[in-house]
């Protein structure tokens, strides 16, 4: 089961970080997190459960200095979510002290030769209590580090814990940031601290006490417990993938500055007044002021136009708007930028713009790429060609 789910989780993490980059880069510490738990299962099913003698040589010691980096990515990702920022600066580095320590101690262990490698993985499927004994090779100190990454872990979570429930008493009267993602980084980081605490009472009984064999380190219930809750993350990401695009942070004194009415939009967000149906009242001022800023400004009418560009043009992280669009506006951006070209092209036959310029001109001024797309879009959206349209509105 441990090694289904870490091959899953894994394989999830590559699909989340590629598709999910370019909304929220804080995708890069959830990734790295997930990676590194998947790791965990890696090292924990070769170690105990697999009689590979390549896979336990393989996992065994090579990967251990990451582990300490588990503590660090769930802090990162919480609190870069919460301040609706992405960073690395040297403040950040300093919690990779503890990687690059326990690198130092193994790093002679990278230039031993394989075969001395799958020897030691035979000693170890043999009976795992000779990781306490084994003192040669320069595999670091087991009584060191089996506790203190799993302690940093520990720590880490609570640190992150008490950084989440200070923002939700801080801005308890006035939230700012929807509260499905907020209880998405409380359920992620509690799910790590009891991933935590099963494996650290495991060493506990594992170093300290009788529970040495195979046999009785996977009948231990933290095993159970570990495990369940690691399934639970890519559970809710596959029911609630939404969770993965950020926590968009409006700034109100911009959105002030724009005094916006937007346009009556068929879409599924709006309501049959053109108002904006959301239970976050934070986006609505931008999400209209998206809607205002298509409409008036017209940037659709560039073939070319495209999220990236809208988020330089109203100086807004794309996240904000892939959020509005898909969360409060409840529509693609493709799908919106489509309906404006084709409002703005009635726009334009009603006006009588077709006298002054040929059906080309109009479809060139609506940013659409070429006739036939201009043709067929407009007949999908309206039921009608664009002559059709003309005839039925009597337009002269």
């Amino acid at each position: 089961m441990i090694l289904i789910l870490s091959i899953f989780t894994l394989i999830l993490t590559c699909i989340l970080t590629i598709y999910n980059y370019h909304i929220n880069k804080n995708i890069i510490y959830l990734s790295s997190l997930l990676v590194l738990l998947s790791l965990s299962g890696f090292l924990h099913y070769f170690v105990l459960i697999s009689d590979s003698e390549i896979g336990v040589a393989l996992f065994y010691t090579h990967f251990m200095p990451l582990l300490y980096l588990q503590g660090p990515m769930i802090y990162f990702y919480v609190s870069g979510t919460i301040k609706d920022e992405f960073s690395f600066n040297w403040k950040k580095a300093i919690h990779f002290i503890p990687f690059v320590i326990a690198f130092i101690s193994i790093f002679k262990y990278y230039f031993v030769p394989w075969d001395d490698k799958i020897e030691i993985a035979k000693t170890i499927i043999a009976s795992p209590e000779v990781l306490l004994t084994i003192s040669k090779l320069n595999i670091g100190n087991h009584f060191i580090n089996l506790p203190v990454r799993t302690i940093l872990l520990l720590l880490y979570s609570i640190a992150t814990l008490l950084l989440l429930i200070r923002y939700t008493f801080k801005n308890r009267l006035k939230p700012t940031l929807n509260s499905k993602i907020v209880k998405w980084l409380f359920f992620i980081t509690i799910i790590v601290f009891f991933c935590a605490l099963s494996y650290m009472i495991l060493i506990v009984e594992f170093v300290y006490f009788d529970i040495r064999t195979r046999e009785q380190i996977s009948n231990e219930i933290y095993n159970y417990t570990a495990a369940i809750s690691y399934s639970l993350i890519p559970i809710v990401m596959l029911i609630f993938p939404e969770v993965l695009y950020g926590i968009p942070i409006v700034n109100r004194k911009k959105i002030a500055i724009f005094e916006v009415n937007s346009s009556k939009i068929k879409s599924e967000g709006l309501n049959e007044k053109g108002s904006i149906n959301t239970d976050n009242p934070a986006m609505d001022g931008l999400a209209k002021l998206i809607l205002d800023y298509l409409k008036n400004e017209k940037p659709f009418i560039d073939p070319k136009f495209s999220l990236d560009d809208l988020a330089k043009q109203l100086d807004v992280p794309k996240h904000h708007l892939y959020y509005c669009l898909n969360s409060i506006l409840n529509i693609k951006f493709t799908t919106l930028r489509t309906q404006m070209r084709v409002e703005y092209a009635k726009e334009l036959l009603l006006n009588g713009n077709l006298k002054l310029v040929s059906m080309e001109g109009i479809w060139t001024k609506t940013g659409f790429s070429s006739k036939t797309n201009f043709f067929v879009t407009f007949k999908e959206v309206t039921g009608y060609t664009p002559l059709e349209f003309i005839k039925i509105n009597n337009v002269k």
